[in-house]
């Protein structure tokens, strides 16, 4: 193996030892794009007069290992997830009004979930990740 070739061995092996870690921070990125969209299509699960409503977005940590890096993408207000994923059972609410009435509360016939978060999931996996894997691939074998 010539000096040439053995530098450009080296070269690869170095950026394709730092690939995870970029891997992960360009994934992590296109994951809270995809949450965030997801969130805002899938509406605030707080909704009413006098009330904003609730941003649907997700953040990242990324952890070194001894052997690589590992990336966590967690949905953000994590309640507002589980109400719009899952739904909620019925339930009785107190009624929101002055005076004698007060103090009454109404049924509340509970709703139903959408699979928001999961949609979010299988997106990340199909159309984040895998992109990502290529071009950092592509990028290490070429020298970028």
């Amino acid at each position: 193996m010539s000096g040439a070739a053995a530098a450009n061995l080296h070269r690869v092996a170095v950026q394709v030892r730092a690939m995870p870690r970029r891997s992960l921070i360009d994934i992590a990125k296109g994951a809270k794009a995809v949450a965030a969209q997801a969130g805002s299509a899938a509406g605030s699960p707080l909704k009413g007069k006098k009330k904003r409503g609730m941003r649907l977005r997700a953040i990242d940590t990324i952890h070194d290992t001894g052997d690589g890096a590992t990336l966590r993408v967690q949905g953000v207000n994590p309640a507002g997830w589980v109400w719009v994923n899952t739904g909620t059972r019925p339930h009785q609410i107190r009624r929101r009004k002055r005076g004698p009435l007060s103090k009454v509360y109404v049924h509340h016939p509970g709703t139903a979930g959408s699979g928001a978060w999961r949609g979010v999931v299988a997106r990340i996996q199909t159309s984040v990740v895998p992109p990502v894997l290529r071009a950092q691939a592509a990028a290490a074998v070429r020298g970028g």
